[in-house]
């Protein structure tokens, strides 16, 4: 057999594992990493660190589902950091003000739910691209929250109300860690077995062909953008619960490991494909390289240099796809 006869083959092949990499590839590190810190140390693998970070990727992971859906339409949303702070704010304020943790909760989902409402109208209505435009109402939520706080972080004890979502516990298993599989539970029906899940999907894949079709895509645009912007919100009050405190600022830091969870995951940037398990299992494996690096010492200087560098590899994987 000839170099020519083969190279189609050998082509292939190179597709096939570039595919494979760059879907499933951090579910392979992932395993080789929990295998290293079983033999590194022995606190990794026990009930308590286990339920520990699984209730840490919470934090993160429920706003990266929404982000989800917004990828998977071939979109962007870089908003939610900001949403997720202020977010908080809206539930500490509604809890100071003696509205209780249900109409605090609401208020934070709301909130977010109007974010998300402005991102899918400057999207369908003015035609922005959806990073330029979530990328100003990142700043402007932001801002808007600093000046409403004064730059002040809340506290007292009128948020402890908040505390059961972040430190409760039904029987053994933390409250976060509950709600963390049931939101993505949901996610995965409504993807999957919804003709709403469907036309995201062919939304995302071919926008003016789904729409040549029938399917109203604005549409379809602007209730994920509500979906992602509501998720984002819920997220604000899990965090204040877990901080017990909210700021405009707060949920800044959650913008890295978000979009790192949704690329890892192995989303494709330019929509219509994807999985939302793996959205789930990245963010999983994310919390546990902090927690494992944190277990061996390793610096926080060089944990950001490493989890830089996977969202680098993850958005390469994603580009060598295409």
């Amino acid at each position: 057999m000839t170099a020519a006869t083969r190279s189609p083959g050998i082509a292939l092949d190179r597709a096939r594992l570039v595919d494979f990499l760059a879907e499933y590839g951090f579910v392979v590190f992932f395993a080789i990493w929990t295998l290293f810190l079983a033999v590194a140390t022995d606190r990794f693998l026990t009930e308590r660190n286990i339920l520990l970070l699984l209730r840490q990727a919470s934090i993160f992971a429920i706003p990266a589902l929404g982000a989800t859906f917004v990828i998977f339409l071939g979109e962007l949303d870089i908003s939610f950091g900001s949403t997720i702070g202020v977010a908080g704010v809206v539930a500490a304020e509604f809890l100071l003000l003696g509205l209780g943790p249900v109409a605090a909760v609401t208020g934070a989902v709301v909130f977010g739910a109007l974010v998300g409402l402005a991102n899918g109208l400057l999207v369908t209505v003015l035609r922005i691209p959806s990073v330029v435009a979530t990328l100003g109402m990142l700043s402007l939520v932001l801002g808007v929250g600093i000046v409403w706080t004064g730059g002040r972080a809340l506290s007292g004890p009128e948020l402890d109300p908040l505390d059961p979502l972040a430190q409760g516990y039904v029987g053994a298993i933390p409250v976060p860690v509950i709600l963390l599989f049931v939101s993505y539970a949901i996610g995965w029906i409504v993807l999957n077995r919804t003709r709403f899940g469907r036309h995201v999907y062919l939304t995302g894949d071919n926008s003016e062909a789904s729409f040549r079709a029938g399917i109203a895509t604005d549409r379809i645009r602007v209730a994920v953008f509500v979906v992602a912007g509501a998720l984002a919100g819920f997220g604000g009050v899990i965090l204040v619960s877990r901080v017990s405190q909210a700021s405009a600022s707060l949920g800044t830091e959650a913008l890295f490991p978000v979009l790192t969870a949704v690329i890892l995951g192995g989303a494709g940037l330019q929509g219509g494909r994807g999985h939302i398990l793996n959205t789930l299992i990245a963010s999983v494996f994310l919390a546990s390289l902090l927690n494992g690096l944190i277990l061996l010492g390793v610096d926080a200087e060089y944990q950001r240099i490493l989890l830089g560098g996977i969202l680098i590899l993850a958005v390469s994987l994603d580009r060598l796809r295409d």
